[in-house]
């Protein structure tokens, strides 16, 4: 990456540490719950929320490894035990939030960077394994930039984040630069544990949006294609990921959930959101793109050509993304797409056009047809 621009020390320490024990909360709080331990672990999670507020209001001194061992031994203190029971049951939820916390403090990389650097990495493999090579090079140009605010962020998504790719081609070729924006104080476990979807949508959708060997234009906020049909993709890519941490990188990660199906819940949560009726308009064009992508996704899926793995889409979706087809004829694409399988089923005529692109998978044939059939 070309670099980034971080939180505040004292952001980041609430930040870090409100990411950290969700995970392990997420992990042991139906185990506590069946025990009949609920409440202890309800006082945990609430004396998380204050111990993190306070370090965002009064910003005391001090390193993020010692806030982050601080935190351990606050949050083990605000427990008392009525019997040895309820203390056995609360030890392994209590240890695995040290242990967590003090892998963290000592990590030298600086953890939110790595959220995007991870996520992007990973966008990257993707163009990388469908015959994309240049995307390998695109990301040491790619930027991020982290703000927060105390106040609602601005957004169309049911979390505490906002993420915008802003195209910067360079002489030296296609860059761009995220910025991200979290409400600290009000930091949920559904922001945490979305990060990892937010971020592949930036980078799958945006970052690495095409042409690469001409000056790129920047989609529309409310591109059917972009923000619509290219959403699905990163949707898919990351449901398929055991782990979007890349496994050569060692140490903690903010992307790490402890639970991959906690990921996965809030990942599909969000992606839904993305298409829910708002009073702006701009929802159904997402919501558009969004359809048009999934019928294809089963249509390849029932063609004898096609199968049940999703690649053929993501193959298709990232060479549209990356070729000589200006934004209004990618989103034109979405709307023949869109008005073939409107009915609830594909109209014949698109059936054979991407029959025939899975066996021959010539992009520009397909395109064109489809512009000249549907639209």
């Amino acid at each position: 990456m070309n670099g980034e621009r971080s939180l505040p020390l004292h952001v980041q320490k609430a930040v870090v540490g409100r990411a950290l024990v969700y995970q392990v909360l997420d992990l042991h709080q139906v185990p506590l719950e069946d025990a009949g331990y609920g409440l202890l672990w309800t006082a945990v999670r609430d004396r998380l929320q204050t111990s993190t507020a306070v370090q965002l209001a009064f910003d005391p001194p001090g390193s993020l490894g010692s806030y982050l061992n601080q935190l351990g031994a606050d949050l083990r203190g605000a427990l008392s035990f009525f019997c040895r029971d309820a203390e056995r049951a609360c030890a392994a939820l209590l240890d695995d939030i040290a242990r967590v916390l003090a892998e963290a403090g000592r990590a030298h990389d600086e953890l939110l960077g790595t959220v995007f650097t991870d996520a992007l990495e990973a966008a990257a493999d993707v163009y990388y394994r469908h015959g994309l090579h240049d995307s390998q090079d695109m990301v040491k140009l790619v930027s991020t930039s982290f703000g927060h605010l105390h106040g609602s962020v601005q957004s169309e998504l049911p979390i505490q984040l906002a993420a915008t790719t802003y195209l910067q081609d360079l002489p030296e070729g296609p860059s761009a630069n995220v910025d991200v924006v979290i409400n600290p104080d009000l930091l949920d476990e559904l922001t945490v544990f979305s990060l990892p979807y937010v971020m592949l949508h930036e980078c799958i959708c945006h970052v690495l949006q095409g042409p690469w060997q001409a000056e790129r234009v920047q989609a529309d906020a409310a591109s059917r294609f972009a923000e619509g049909w290219m959403d699905v993709v990163a949707y898919v890519v990351h449901q398929a990921m055991d782990n979007p941490r890349r496994a050569e990188t060692a140490g903690p990660g903010l992307l790490d959930t402890l639970r991959t199906a906690a990921r996965q819940e809030a990942a599909e949560k969000v992606h839904r959101a993305r298409y829910a009726q708002t009073r702006d308009r701009a929802w159904a064009q997402r919501a558009m793109g969004a359809r048009a992508a999934w019928s294809i996704v089963a249509l390849m899926g029932r063609v004898p050509e096609g199968g049940s793995d999703p690649s053929a889409f993501v193959e298709l979706s990232v060479k549209l993304n990356t070729s000589s087809f200006t934004n209004e004829q990618r989103d034109l694409f979405v709307t023949g797409v869109h008005k073939a399988t409107l009915q609830g089923q594909a109209d014949p005529c698109l059936e054979q056009q991407v029959r025939t692109y899975l066996k021959a998978h010539d992009l520009e044939y397909l395109v064109h047809n489809i512009l000249r059939l549907f639209t």
